[in-house]
């Protein structure tokens, strides 16, 4: 079946992509300083609905458990380093994103035709999934700013902006229905759309590809009293990427299918109708955000919050103690039950999170880790 294995592609096929543009969770802006300070970041994060991470592109077997409704698969990766001197920030960033979103009856259907079952009754699916990736390093100039006092401290905010070169893309959609009568078998009315750089699709003229883009961010911290502080980060305000040669196929899919062969497979006669072409995509990347309130007393801390991503809202609750050994949180979130643990000694900060053990069962995790110094 030619749409349900396009839908394969594009469900199974984005584990081994990935996505970054969150707001950062702990928010940890620093007054301006004349002293050099040399800071790194590293991030990986996942998350998937519908199945075990390490399932992805395979056949989904028992461990097969969709959520209702609304079905997304997000994962990030980000990494960056440069130095902080009298407010300023420059420094280098790469950036791989992800965001996948479909609905139940997709899912299902893929599940199905995974099992090579023939179904006991008549069904119909409503076929829906989107997928959006890109990939890009740049350089990102950011300025910290002390705003006035208001009786608790000085907020501080932060407004940065990156450009960024060569960058990736990799979108694909699917929607259409497709029907299943024991008498009838099959029959498959859809469409399929993809978009992908360093890819030649049959048939196209070969053409130079350029492509560019900019990000505007940022962050704000207000302390509401001496032991109360608001967190407000946003991440790609404003943006805009450009690909030019972009090569893109677009195609119709209608199918009578009347036989089912020996190891379940579908025998179909597809009606396919299409087009490959290089196209100009001119588009934002879309705001994430961060907003949180931090609340200290004595050696404890309690951060409270959430973060919208793709369309999710995720929210989490950490708590933190500082011992002479370092502090020591846990955290958890609500979206995709990942409990974590961090640790920061010094200028070295690390926090593992996790919604299984062992990893390999997990459907969602996160490993980050940073470095900041100072030198007078």
């Amino acid at each position: 079946m030619r749409l349900i294995s396009l839908l394969g592609a594009l469900l199974a096929a984005n584990g081994a992509a990935a996505q970054t543009s969150v707001a950062d969770s702990d928010i940890a802006l620093r007054a301006p300083s004349a002293a050099w300070q040399p800071y790194a970041k590293a991030q990986a994060w996942a998350a998937y609905d519908t199945v075990p991470i390490r399932e992805l592109g395979r056949d989904w077997g028992n461990s097969y458990a969709p959520r209702n409704g609304r079905n997304v698969f997000l994962q990030r990766d980000r990494v960056e380093f440069g130095v902080e001197k009298d407010g300023w920030r420059i420094g280098a960033e790469y950036r791989l994103e992800v965001s996948l979103q479909t609905n139940r009856d997709t899912v299902d259907l893929y599940h199905l035709y995974q099992s090579h079952k023939t179904p006991d009754k008549a069904l119909d699916f409503a076929v829906y999934a989107q997928s959006k990736q890109w990939a890009a390093a740049g350089a990102r100039v950011g300025r910290t700013f002390t705003l006035p006092e208001h009786g608790a401290g000085n907020p501080l905010l932060m407004v940065s902006a990156a450009v960024y070169g060569h960058a990736r893309n990799h979108d694909s959609s699917a929607s259409g229905k497709v029907s299943y009568k024991p008498d009838t078998a099959y029959r498959i009315d859809g469409t399929y759309a993809n978009s992908q750089t360093d890819y030649t699709y049959p048939f196209m003229p070969e053409a130079t590809q350029k492509s560019s883009g900019a990000s505007i961010s940022a962050a704000l911290q207000w302390p509401l009293s001496s032991q109360l502080t608001a967190n407000l980060a946003v991440n790609d305000l404003w943006s805009r990427m450009r690909w030019t040669n972009l090569p893109s196929k677009a195609q119709s899919i209608a199918s009578d299918v009347r036989t089912v062969d020996g190891d379940g497979y579908i025998n179909y006669k597809p009606q396919i109708a299409g087009q490959n072409s290089l196209i100009e995509r001119t588009g934002a990347i879309g705001a994430s955000t961060a907003l949180n309130l931090t609340y200290r007393h004595l050696q404890w801390g309690l951060r409270i919050g959430a973060q919208r991503i793709a369309g999710t809202t995720i929210p989490e609750a950490i708590g933190s103690y500082a011992s002479r050994w370092g502090t020591f949180s846990a955290s958890y979130d609500t979206r995709f039950n990942m409990v974590g643990l961090g640790y920061e000694q010094g200028p070295l900060r690390l926090r593992v999170r996790t919604d299984s053990l062992p990893f390999s069962e997990a459907r969602a995790f996160s490993l980050e880790t940073a470095m900041y110094f100072a030198f007078q």
